[in-house]
């Protein structure tokens, strides 16, 4: 019984971490190149990518999950004219005020700087993307360029990211670069994900 109820459990966590690794893990994201790497961190230079980005108004949890729904409800057919639009990854996540997610108007008067944000299918252009149904829906382009990333596995939990954040800035500033805006929290994965192969990161766009 106790071999058998094992085989199970080995099975069940075999089929979750394939499901995390085959499907999520290849979900499309932005392209870029590593042009230099040392230990945990990487600098990479972006190609421009479009996103959808939404002001979170409620704090904590509450908030990325407000956050979340305002942006699934655009991709799952929120639009005009009803269109649903493929998933990518990251979900990018802006704790403080700056241009690292391009800000539009009215989200330029919003007075705070958290916001999230879906990356939109690299095959999509602005043209050809539809319009959001929201209001707090906003598209823009991002034009990083280069920008600094770090990685972390397990949950995305916000204290991990901070330390993850104080890590990527130091090696900033010991590189000699300079951030061109606020730190993005990314996570590349849904919560069903198996949590050791979920993959974090902490993104610093560079002057």
């Amino acid at each position: 019984m106790v071999v058998w109820t094992v085989g199970i459990a080995a099975s069940l966590v075999g089929l979750w971490a394939g499901y995390t690794q085959f499907y999520e893990g290849g979900l499309g994201q932005p392209t870029y190149t590593v042009i230099e790497r040392s230990g945990d961190v990487e600098i990479r230079r972006y190609k421009p990518f479009i996103i959808a980005s939404t002001v979170v108004k409620d704090e904590g949890q509450a908030g990325l999950s407000s956050g979340f729904r305002t942006l699934a409800g655009y991709i799952f057919g929120g639009n005009k004219p009803g269109e649903s639009i493929a998933m990518t990854a990251p979900v990018l996540q802006q704790d403080k005020p700056g241009e690292s997610l391009p800000m539009t108007a009215p989200v330029l008067q919003s007075p705070t700087g958290m916001r999230m944000a879906f990356v939109m299918p690299a095959d999509r252009a602005m043209e050809s993307l539809p319009a959001p149904d929201d209001a707090a829906v906003s598209l823009t382009e991002v034009k990083w360029g280069d920008a600094a990333a770090i990685r972390f596995s397990g949950r995305g939990k916000q204290a991990r990211f901070k330390s993850a954040e104080a890590e990527l800035l130091n090696a900033v500033e010991a590189a000699g670069r300079v951030a061109s805006g606020p730190a993005l929290y990314a996570q590349y994965n849904s919560p069903s994900a198996f949590p050791p192969l979920r993959r974090n990161e902490v993104i610093i766009p560079l002057q």
